[in-house]
């Protein structure tokens, strides 16, 4: 037991290091070292003392700032006053004016002229009020807004004013032309259609095909006209040459050759090429609207700011601007196009009258036994189809009345044929006048096309809306200085 209490008292050593043990090295600091933690204290300083730096420049700008926008807030308070003061005198002087000329003596007591208090911040604030007093509020981006929508207004114009070379209405009047010519065909095969119906068939021209199909097919084989048309016409059948085939067939091949006519062009051709050849650009009309929308919220920010001078001015341009928007609205190419196309329909709608008729005469339409009875309400007598700019003197309805009469009492062929022909003339003679006016309306479409605007009409507009702001903008600030000047 003693040796055990003597073990006990013993202090313990540290354990022994072993050879090949990972332990941490011990060293003391070395001078590099004091040297990177020195520079990296002094480095941590600087970027502190940057920083104060700039949260107190920034706290000082924050500062100025509030003491400009409340010396600029007194100082209009103070404008306020001068005003209230100025219309005070007016009034004073003219009722004093009015009781000298009435002869009334008036004791009104003098208003006493306020006396601005001076304080150490007097200098300043006068010279803000001088400053604000002549200077026109909101001029920055008033100014902003007129140069943008002048440049909008200028873009705007040029886009606007557009319009296509002499070139390019070649194809249009191409194929408004072919139409024409068309209808001379569908004319003549419709005669030809009468003769078949009346025992007659047609001889075949040296192409082996009916002559009103071989005029159609000349038509189509000009440039510009879709030559699959053509191809497809070139097919039809010459069943009204050949008295072997069925009144029936050849009267169905007559109508489906007379389709292939009539849609050899369509009307969507036109229509476009109408599209292409229509002047201007959305883009234009899309600028010359921004640039109007500018001058008009230039006009609302100075005039909801007090300087009314410069807001009126605004104003004007704003409204001037429709002297470009009416330009690019296009009313001239909108009623030249309308023109057109109501030109066209008529034409076609008369010859789609002599085509009910016809289709009456070969037994593909049949009518009802009301419609045959010799009265105002019979399909004969009625105007069918027939409006009166397209038959002004009744030519086209009495051959239609004549042609029903054969037919209602079963006249010879003869007679048929002499009816049915006679009918054919008159819508002939009546279309004449028609197609007149289609030229002419083809002409018209192809001088709108062609044709800018007034060049005075724009630079009148453009004048006005560029001028017209700063002009307002230099007017408000002469006002302002003469209303100051004692």
């Amino acid at each position: 037991m003693s040796g055990e209490r003597r073990w006990d008292d013993e202090p313990e050593l540290p354990p022994m290091t072993i050879l090949g043990e990972d332990r941490p090295d011990v060293e003391d600091t070395t001078v590099e070292e004091l040297r990177a933690q020195q520079e990296e204290l002094e480095r941590a300083r600087r970027e502190l003392a940057e920083r104060a730096r700039e949260e107190r420049e920034r706290a000082e700008e924050q500062l100025a700032a509030e003491r400009r926008r409340a010396e600029q807030e007194l100082a209009r308070r103070q404008r306020e006053i001068d005003d209230a003061e100025r219309r005070l005198l007016r009034t004073e002087r003219r009722l004093r004016k009015e009781a000298e000329r009435s002869g009334r003596h008036v004791d009104l007591p003098p208003t006493p002229r306020r006396q601005a208090a001076r304080g150490p911040d007097s200098e300043l604030l006068d010279a803000a009020r001088a400053e604000l007093s002549t200077r026109v509020p909101r001029l920055g981006l008033a100014a902003t807004l007129a140069l943008g929508a002048g440049l909008a207004l200028a873009l705007g114009s040029a886009v606007s004013t557009d319009r296509v070379e002499q070139g390019q209405t070649q194809t249009f009047t191409v194929l408004d032309t072919a139409q024409a010519d068309l209808r001379d065909a569908v004319s003549s095969l419709d005669a030809e259609l009468v003769s078949y119906a009346t025992g007659d068939p047609v001889t075949l021209d040296d192409a082996g095909q009916l002559p009103s199909v071989t005029a159609a097919l000349e038509v189509l084989g000009r440039d510009g006209v879709d030559p699959y048309a053509a191809e497809r016409l070139s097919e039809a059948e010459p069943a009204l040459s050949s008295d072997t085939v069925s009144p029936v067939r050849a009267a169905t091949a007559w109508k489906d050759t007379r389709r292939d006519m009539a849609y050899a062009v369509s009307s969507w051709d036109v229509e476009r090429e109408l599209e292409e050849l229509r002047p201007g650009s959305a883009l234009g009309t899309l600028l010359l609207w921004a640039g109007a929308l500018l001058l008009v919220v230039a006009a609302v920010v100075l005039l909801r700011a007090g300087a009314k001078v410069a807001g009126a001015f605004f104003v004007l341009a704003a409204l001037s601007t429709s002297l470009l928007v009416v330009q690019d609205t296009q009313p001239g190419w909108r009623r030249a196009v309308v023109a057109h196309e109501e030109a066209a329909d008529r034409p076609t709608g008369l010859q789609q009258v002599v085509e009910d008729d016809l289709s009456v005469l070969v037994g593909l339409r049949s009518l009802d036994p009301s419609q045959t009875e010799d009265d105002e309400y019979g399909y004969w007598n009625q105007h069918y189809g027939l409006e009166d700019a397209d038959d002004p003197d009744g030519t086209v309805a009495q051959a239609r009345a004549d042609l029903g009469r054969v037919l209602r009492e079963d006249g010879s062929q003869q007679e048929q044929r002499a009816a049915a022909l006679d009918l054919v003339a008159a819508a002939d003679e009546a279309r004449d006048p028609l197609e007149a006016d289609l030229v002419t309306a083809r002409e018209a479409v192809v001088v709108e096309a062609t044709t800018g605007p007034s060049a005075g009409l724009l630079g009148a507009g453009l004048g006005l809306a560029v001028l017209l702001p700063f002009a307002g903008l230099g007017a408000e600030s002469l006002a302002r200085r003469r209303k100051e000047t004692p």
